[in-house]
């Protein structure tokens, strides 16, 4: 039988990541019991008006590649949009580079033992891994009504734990600090979602424009969107990752200790 990690984060003694007031994340403690803060208050994103939540504008043109009658457009050809007025469908982020987004899993796992490795997990979790992900920002998730999405969550957290370890979060004595702590990361990735900063639209936009190569004009244009869109998928997983690794690594010490007691 495992023997039950201590519940509650006043028995964890690991860096856990600290988030301020606004959802940010502000350092790493060097020892001792931590927690993340708890409410975190934040501004609303912005909506483009008359733009619904699952579309986005990008560069509107005709398949001459005029954004208005009579332009000499740079390149005379290009994928028509403006039938839609420029607004297509959000394209997945976290999805762009599936394998990508998967292998940020390994820092998860490292140093847990015990055989734990996130290459077992299975190819149809991967999928779901980045599918739900991606349901943040194409189904616009709120940041003040994300209950149930941060449950999907952390459900899909404690399926991949139990592939990649063997045991979910109930045979590693996590479920107290998991419904806690790891609910608290997860609710900062949706608010860093739901915000829908410059940096992260621009991103949506360029991915999600047919035309994203010969939209060099465009404000959103990427030179190297695969790169942009790396960056900004391990930035909006470091909290969660980093939580979640925490935690496991903390109950496998703990796991480490009571067996030596024992012999």
């Amino acid at each position: 039988e495992p023997v039950q990690a201590q519940q509650g984060m006043q028995t964890l003694l690991c860096p856990v990541p600290c988030i301020d007031s606004f959802g940010s994340v502000v350092g790493l403690p060097s020892c001792g019991p931590a927690k993340l803060s708890s409410a975190m208050p934040s501004m609303h994103p912005r909506y483009e008006e008359g733009v619904p939540k699952d579309r986005c504008r990008v560069r509107c043109c005709n398949e001459e590649g005029q954004e208005y009658p009579g332009q000499r457009a740079p390149f005379p050809f290009a994928t028509p949009t403006a039938k839609a007025k420029g607004l297509v469908k959000r394209k997945p982020v976290f999805g762009c580079d599936k394998e990508f987004t998967y292998s940020l899993l390994e820092s998860v796992f490292q140093d847990v033992g015990g055989g734990a490795d996130y290459e077992r997990l299975c190819e149809r979790t991967q999928r779901l891994w980045c599918r739900t992900l991606d349901r943040c920002d194409l189904e616009a998730i709120d940041f003040g009504n994300c209950d149930e999405y941060v449950s999907e969550l952390l459900s899909l957290c404690d399926s991949i734990t139990r592939e990649c370890t063997g045991w979910g979060f109930a045979e590693w004595g996590l479920v107290e600090d998991v419904s806690i702590e790891l609910a608290k990361a997860w609710r900062h990735f949706v608010r860093l979602v739901w915000m829908r900063d410059l940096e992260w639209e621009d991103l949506v936009r360029c991915i999600s424009d047919p035309n994203s190569d010969l939209s060099v004009d465009a404000e959103y244009y990427l030179s190297e969107p695969a790169a942009v869109v790396k960056h900004t998928v391990a930035s909006k997983l470091l909290v969660p990752l980093q939580v979640w690794g925490l935690l496991l690594r903390a109950a496998a010490e703990t796991q480490a200790s009571a067996k030596k007691s024992y012999i």
